[in-house]
């Protein structure tokens, strides 16, 4: 396997057994998640947003963490939301769980495949060194 070649993995999370994708996957210094729903270990979800939201990060801090990266080393944020109301509330979570400078960051509004969730994360993560921005 060259050194470039991706390698991917999933978190021990009892829900994600049997998916036909991995949940992060490193190519080179770079790690790049699949998109995280705010599902628990025993797969459920709160009703909330903020709930959902966290859960969503801390997956994605679960998949990066695969890799030893996490959400500090994070560079680039897509994340998918219901309810466009929604977002001053992600705003001020990304505020409190990232340092800056932040990452890059693209929001959409979507339509989950499972009905009841209300936010989806995906990350890019470098394990080169810190986060630099214009």
């Amino acid at each position: 396997m060259s050194k470039n070649a991706p390698i991917a993995a999933s978190p021990d999370l009892p829900w994600t057994e049997g998916l036909s994708y991995h949940q992060a996957v490193k190519a080179g210094e770079l790690v790049f998640t699949a998109g995280q729903g705010g599902f628990k270990a025993d797969g459920s979800l709160d009703n909330d947003f903020e709930s959902q939201a966290r859960q969503a990060l801390a997956n994605v801090e679960a998949a990066l963490k695969v890799f030893g990266a996490d959400l500090q080393s994070a560079v680039k944020l897509t994340v998918f939301l219901v309810d466009a109301d929604d977002y001053g509330t992600f705003k001020e979570l990304r505020e409190e769980l990232f340092d800056e400078p932040y990452p890059a960051s693209t929001l959409l509004l979507g339509t989950p495949v499972f009905p009841e969730m209300l936010i989806e994360v995906e990350a890019v993560a470098s394990l080169a060194g810190p986060r630099q921005a214009l």
